[in-house]
């Protein structure tokens, strides 16, 4: 009970300690280091991270789409015929 009535305060409490913020290796050096090469290439390998997963998902959506519209077999046709309940007239 006591830690619900805590939990609002806790992000002011947070954001009024002092801290020191550390700038990037391009910001606060050499920009041709090979921390921010490797940065870069970290950032570079993520994003390309998503983009494979949204291209997966795209594509397996498309087949599952193009799947669903073919025609069925021959066999599969007979069998809902026979299972297909009788047309009242």
């Amino acid at each position: 009970m006591k830690i619900r009535k805590l939990l609002p305060i806790l992000p002011a409490l947070m954001a009024g300690v002092p801290s020191s913020a550390s700038a990037c290796a391009v910001c606060m050096g050499d920009p041709n280091s090979n921390i921010a090469y490797a940065s870069n290439m970290v950032l570079w390998s993520m994003l390309s991270l998503v983009g494979f997963v949204f291209v997966a998902t795209g594509c397996t959506a498309f087949y599952l789409w193009r799947r669903s519209k073919m025609q069925l077999p021959p066999h599969i046709e007979l069998l809902e015929s026979l299972h297909a309940e009788p047309e009242e007239i």
